[in-house]
């Protein structure tokens, strides 16, 4: 499709977690050459949101009811926002990893 890998990564993040926060698009060295002054990926717009709990079951055959747990357990950790990003600590009491401990 021509876009850098950087790019496509960037564009895989949004269609997977929804977009950026403007304040993080526009921060870093990088960001001018992927967002314009709206947050918006510069070259890519044709995104189609999947949510990661889907994209767990329909693409990697998980049951739903994993998918929903993991995904979950993830998605504090893919945080755009450094600051609202799950702890190391927090993580170790998701239920998830509390369930496989019990099993």
């Amino acid at each position: 499709e021509g876009y850098e890998r950087d790019e496509d990564h960037l564009a895989q993040c949004v269609e997977l977690l929804g977009k950026i926060p403007k304040k993080v698009a526009q921060t870093g060295r990088y960001a001018k050459s992927f967002f314009n002054k709206k947050g918006e990926l510069k070259h890519i717009s044709s995104l189609r949101f999947w949510a990661l709990q889907e994209v767990l079951h329909e693409k990697y055959h998980f049951s739903r009811e994993d998918a929903d747990s993991i995904a979950a357990f993830l998605k504090p950790l893919l945080e755009f926002q450094p600051q609202r990003r799950a702890t190391a600590a927090q993580c170790l009491e998701n239920e998830w990893l509390q369930a496989e401990d019990a099993a």
